[in-house]
């Protein structure tokens, strides 16, 4: 008759036994055993309390923030200058437009009234 598991029968009755100390339940012996951190064996700037990393960790996003902060003004100073830059550059080249424009006017102006002239003196 084939073996019958009761209630009470363990894990390592039905599995088999593992030495855990030597071998892994898996099989997988050839993957480093890893073991749970031991704070003592850290070195000093490594152990510290929740209450110190807490506080340094309040600290440092307090000193991110102000950089960010100080960041974004500068940045937008330079956003600002680099539009009224632009705006100087579009006034600049709109005021040159226009004098070439009244300078082009003047010049068919003049061959107007030069035509006139002639027109005149060929009259006489």
């Amino acid at each position: 008759m084939a073996a019958t598991v009761t209630k009470n029968a363990s894990k390592a009755d039905v599995g088999g036994t593992v030495d855990t100390i030597n071998k892994r339940v898996s099989g997988k012996n050839w993957k480093v055993q890893k073991s749970a951190t031991v704070r003592n064996q850290q070195p000093k700037q490594l152990r510290k309390t929740w209450e110190q990393r807490s506080k340094e960790r309040a600290r440092n996003e307090a000193s991110k923030t102000l950089e960010r902060q100080l960041k974004a003004e500068k940045q937008a100073a330079k956003d600002e200058k680099r539009a009224i830059t632009l705006e100087r550059k579009k006034l600049k080249e709109e005021k040159e437009r226009m004098e070439a424009l009244a300078a082009k006017m003047s010049a068919k102006r003049l061959a107007r009234l030069k035509k006139k002239e002639l027109r005149k003196k060929a009259r006489v």
